[in-house]
């Protein structure tokens, strides 16, 4: 590999590790439920459920629980909120029930209406986990706990850990990137004038 060659690809690979530093550089939005992820900021839904949350360890964590209100029939116990820029959010849990098993009871994620179920339904009475996913601003997501016969013991979720990193839009990572690759292209073109410079004074 010719010198310049390997020039014109250090420059474009600095341009590119530039854009990729940007790209990570981006702060939490929020470590815990604190600023705009706060209690104050987040809403408790009972549908034919009388669940409740519980936000008195937070920032570090909170905890829901389901309903149980002896009505034979479905009912979620959700927890929301809206995000406030394009982030990537992750947390922990840990679920109990002292229903039969968790499928009467799952527990799971909500983004914009649509209940992603995180808890084994077949598993043990306890189980744990984590979860990351991609939010656009402007999504309402959160927590729930479903109950299927809404009889016979409730479930908990505890959710701790949580946070939520702010990622650039998808259009300034495509201009960062393009950055570094006009930073190649402008030095490629560059050592072309050079070279036919020479060759004339030769």
């Amino acid at each position: 590999m010719s010198k310049k060659l390997l020039a014109t690809l250090t420059a474009g690979t600095i341009g590119l590790v530039g854009a990729a530093t940007v790209i990570g550089a981006n702060p939490a939005e929020a470590a815990g439920f604190s600023g705009s992820y706060a209690p104050n900021n987040w809403t408790l839904t009972n549908s034919n459920a009388d669940g409740f949350v519980d936000t008195s360890n937070a920032p570090g964590s909170i905890s829901l629980t389901g309903g149980n209100n002896w009505s034979y029939t479905p009912g979620q116990t959700a927890y929301t909120t809206t995000a406030a820029v394009n982030s990537l959010v992750s947390f922990n849990w840990y679920y109990s029930t002292t229903d039969w098993e968790p499928y009467y009871d799952p527990f799971g994620f909500l983004l914009n209406g649509v209940f992603t179920e995180l808890t084994d339904p077949w598993g043990s009475q306890s189980q744990s986990g984590t979860y990351s996913t991609l939010l656009n601003a402007g999504d309402i997501f959160g927590f729930a706990v479903n109950t299927t016969d809404n009889s016979y013991g409730s479930a908990s979720v505890t959710i701790s850990d949580f946070e939520a990193t702010q990622v650039p839009e998808p259009a300034s990572v495509l201009g960062l990137l393009a950055f570094g690759a006009l930073g190649a292209g402008a030095k490629l073109k560059r050592n072309k004038k050079q070279d036919v410079a020479n060759s004339h004074l030769n």
